[in-house]
């Protein structure tokens, strides 16, 4: 019984850290781009990294991020970690990551992309 409590105790640790770690991975991130309030950027939050909004499965833009961070051997996210992927075309769309945080459109989604 002592068991099972500490593994509740230590279950919902870890669930409470990765809910406070992500608000702070999307200041990282509005940081690095200079995003400003009413970015579509900034107003897509969670979902500029993962496929929905409150799920834990990221989308490609995401998982490029989760590859540069264990290539780095870290798990905080920097403006370096950042940079390592602008040059990558996560989703697909023929545009890098990098020209579609500068037009405001989402990296890990093929159907948000730049103006021609």
């Amino acid at each position: 019984m002592k068991a099972l409590r500490i593994g509740m105790i230590a279950g919902l640790t870890a669930l409470a850290a990765t809910a406070l770690a992500l608000p702070s991975m999307m200041k990282d991130f509005n940081t690095t781009y200079k995003l400003g309030k009413n970015s579509a950027l900034t107003k897509a939050g969670c979902v500029v990294c993962h496929v929905e909004k409150n799920k834990p499965k990221l989308n490609p833009y995401g998982e490029a991020l989760k590859k540069a961070l264990g290539e780095a051997k870290t798990k905080k996210l920097s403006a370096e970690i950042f940079k390592k992927v602008e040059t990558l075309d996560s989703d697909g769309d023929g545009a890098t990551n990098g020209a579609e945080i500068k037009a405001d459109t989402l990296p890990g989604d093929a159907k948000s992309k730049p103006a021609k």
